[in-house]
């Protein structure tokens, strides 16, 4: 089978997926809007389609002009954004998919789904809206965007947290959870560097993440535990680094230089390092659309935590290869964290729980069983 995708960039949770498709005997290309500061082209490197030249004009101006302090304006571009037309035809034509993969519902995807629906190529929208969900909007304006998007879509978020309470599931939306490789055996892991628990967390260097109250929750557990926190973030441009220095100003004041350790835009190599001298993983994140991170960390036989507000809390079993605590509570947070550091024996069965986890539920034909089963479905109509 032939396969194309469409995204704004190509993010590292798509790397594996492109293995899979590849190792499986698939043809694969992938297209970008843009490319992406930190980006793992081991498998399939994508080919950057752009913006008009119109729409690039006038996102030169919205950013730099119009919304010049709003650190968000960059954003803009990801559901407004035009392609070049012709161009983006032209790539689609030439490679002549089976199937094609869209991300989010935008513009962009709009136009997209114009030219394979023209090509009589079926589509398949991928976003982050969860399987279960609050009741769609049926406005006038959402029925028109539904209408003019792939019917069918995949998603990695089953829900948001792990609660079904109040959610309805979305008929045509499949769970594909994003896909890891194993990476490393509990029996081969060394935990308790340095006769201390070591703490890890990813995220860009911006207030959602919650790293302020990361770092307070582990200086309040500090007078029972010998621990340390290592949190490796993106700063990529002057509102990260003015988070930065507020965040690092609080490490100075309160003397835990010592117990803190700040990275900046590690590749994946040097995050792969991170994670073997990790002995707990921690998305402390808000407003998280689904961080991959909670089973990369498994991957290397390290127990997650996340908060609740994250697409992905729900790929942790709930107390056995990790805990999720109510978003932006530190407490809950400080107690889930205590739940996993106050018995090193445990901490090492719910790693390897979560290894064990990721082998049996995160592989490439868990993905592929829901792409078929939408191609099938799609076949009987």
């Amino acid at each position: 089978m032939k396969v194309i995708y469409m995204s704004h960039r190509y993010h590292t949770n798509q790397t594996t997926i492109m293995k899979g498709w590849k190792e499986n005997g698939h043809e694969v290309r992938f297209l970008s809007q843009y490319a992406g500061k930190i980006e793992d082209y081991a498998y399939v490197k994508p080919i950057v389609v752009g913006y008009s030249a119109l729409f690039r004009a006038f996102d030169y101006i919205y950013i730099n002009f119009l919304r010049r302090k709003d650190p968000a304006a960059i954003d803009m571009k990801l559901k407004l954004g035009i392609p070049p037309i012709f161009k983006l035809a032209k790539y689609i034509k030439e490679f002549n998919p089976d199937l094609a993969i869209i991300r989010e519902r935008s513009i962009y995807t709009i136009c997209m789904n114009a030219i394979c629906r023209h090509y009589k190529i079926p589509t398949i929208i991928y976003n982050l809206s969860p399987v279960w969900d609050k009741p769609k909007k049926m406005d006038l304006a959402h029925k028109i965007v539904w209408k003019l998007t792939p019917k069918y879509r995949i998603t990695p978020t089953n829900l948001v947290g792990i609660d079904f309470t109040g959610l309805v599931k979305d008929e045509n939306a499949y769970w594909a959870p994003f896909l890891m490789e194993p990476q490393l055996p509990p029996e081969k892991k060394t935990y308790f560097a340095n006769d201390r628990i070591n703490i890890f967390c990813i995220g860009k260097y911006q207030e959602r993440k919650n790293h302020q109250m990361m770092i307070e929750a582990v200086e309040e557990l500090l007078p029972k535990y010998d621990l340390h926190l290592t949190i490796a973030g993106e700063m990529s441009n002057h509102f990260h680094e003015e988070y930065f220095k507020k965040i690092n100003d609080y490490v100075k004041a309160h003397k835990l230089e010592d117990r803190l350790t700040f990275l900046v835009n590690l590749n994946r190599k040097e995050i792969a390092k991170e994670y073997e001298k990790a002995d707990v993983y921690v998305v402390p994140s808000t407003g998280e659309p689904a961080s991959i991170t909670v089973i990369e960390a498994m991957a290397y036989s390290v127990p997650a935590i996340s908060g609740s507000d994250n697409g992905t809390a729900s790929y942790i079993d709930y107390g056995k290869t990790g805990y999720v605590f109510e978003d932006n509570n530190k407490e809950d947070l400080k107690d889930k964290l205590e739940k996993i550091i106050c018995d090193r024996d445990n901490l090492v069965k719910m790693g390897a729980a979560g290894y064990k986890h990721v082998e049996d539920n995160f592989q490439f034909k868990n993905y592929y069983e829901q792409i078929e089963a939408i191609r099938k479905r799609r076949e009987q109509e």
